[in-house]
């Protein structure tokens, strides 16, 4: 009966018009929105809540915030180098998909030999499930004004979205023809693109969101179906697109919206496809954890990151949809008859049951 209701409700976040670029970054944080007013949280979260500034001069001296994150490497390292320019504080980074993150992360909290200050992650539903937990520090960064509702938890400063990620089909038309190409998910299982087909495994959150929206859109037998084609699995989106142009794979079966931006950037051909069955999106959210050791660093890098100086660099790099409205800049997609799609119910996006009967799902699908 959930799953019916989910239908319904992500269907009529998405039916009718075609939606400009502001109707994108509203309804790609309906998820947020959506959670339920806050309960009672336990000892650990309250130990964890706190609204204190920070001391920059003691950010400086902390050492480097480590940071986690689920997004390009090299787009990461670009930003926090622009980051320690502008505030004088170190970083180090490390790259981990969700998949990979929590569990790391939860045998490191039980030990307490936890390093990791903040957490960029593509999975709001983890992220949410660390808030309920305890283990995201509280911090109502004063950027979180630019923000609307949708993109904060609730209650606020706990995790905020620093980008909208979009799910859609691409290809390079110097290997693949336009008039052949897929124009919908159910053509990503035409015989002729049989292992010709990309997507990330089942350690991206961004995967677990395309699937999880479209799993009661599109038809029941589509997954065995899908398995048939003997899709290749991925790490990242870059990847994936990186075959593409090499003409060593036809089709991005799901690939990042912000892939077509930087190709476009290189000077690569590229076309994106939004599937009329809808293009599935999220929030990619940003926390500090309960456990930091280095809280002064941890704020000064949220407050940056979610500043408009922050958001334009960032989204410049990386060409994705900032949640702030007072940031834009050329070169992305028209999405103007776009059918967008995301989480409408985060308490069942976040069940560790959906997850595992994903993952499961997906490494079946995928041949891991």
């Amino acid at each position: 009966m959930t799953g019916n209701n989910d239908k319904r409700m992500a269907q009529a976040a998405s039916a009718g018009r075609g939606i400009s670029r502001r109707d994108v970054l509203i309804r790609a944080g309906v998820g947020a929105a959506a959670v339920g007013a806050p309960g009672l949280f336990g000892l650990r979260q309250a130990m964890a809540a706190t609204n204190a500034g920070f001391d920059l001069a003691a950010a400086r001296k902390e050492g480097p915030v480590v940071i986690w994150h689920a997004d390009q490497e090299a787009d990461v390292v670009e930003f926090l180098k622009i980051f320690t320019k502008k505030t004088g504080i170190a970083t180090v980074q490390q790259r981990l998909l969700p998949g990979a993150a929590l569990p790391k992360l939860m045998a490191e909290l039980r030990t307490g030999a936890t390093d990791v200050d903040v957490y960029d992650t593509s999975d709001a539903g983890l992220m949410e499930q660390l808030r309920k937990q305890g283990h995201l520090l509280r911090y109502e960064s004063p950027e979180l004004a630019a923000y609307a509702p949708q993109y904060k938890s609730n209650p606020v400063g706990f995790w905020a979205a620093y980008y909208i990620n979009i799910g859609t089909i691409m290809y390079d038309p110097r290997h693949v023809q336009p008039d052949t190409a897929p124009k919908t998910w159910l053509d990503l299982l035409d015989s002729k693109w049989k292992g010709q087909v990309g997507f990330q495994n089942a350690s991206a959150g961004t995967q677990y969101t395309w699937w999880y929206l479209l799993k009661d859109i599109l038809p029941k037998d589509y997954w065995d179906r899908l398995a048939a084609q003997k899709p290749r699995a991925y790490s990242s989106s870059t990847q994936i697109v990186t075959d593409i142009h090499n003409g060593n794979l036809k089709i991005g079966g799901k690939v990042s919206s912000f892939q077509y931006v930087k190709s476009k950037r290189l000077k690569e051909p590229i076309e994106v496809v939004f599937p009329p069955e809808g293009a599935p999106a999220q929030s990619q959210v940003v926390g500090i954890i309960g456990a930091t050791k280095r809280p002064n660093a941890a704020k000064a890098y949220v407050n940056f990151l979610l500043s408009q100086e922050g958001q334009q660099s960032w989204n410049e790099i990386q060409g994705s949809p900032s949640a702030r409205t007072d940031v834009n800049y050329p070169g992305q997609p028209d999405m103007s008859k776009v059918k967008i799609i995301v989480p409408t119910n985060m308490d069942d996006y976040a069940l560790t049951a959906n997850h595992a009967k994903f993952v499961k799902l997906w490494n079946k699908i995928t041949g891991f």
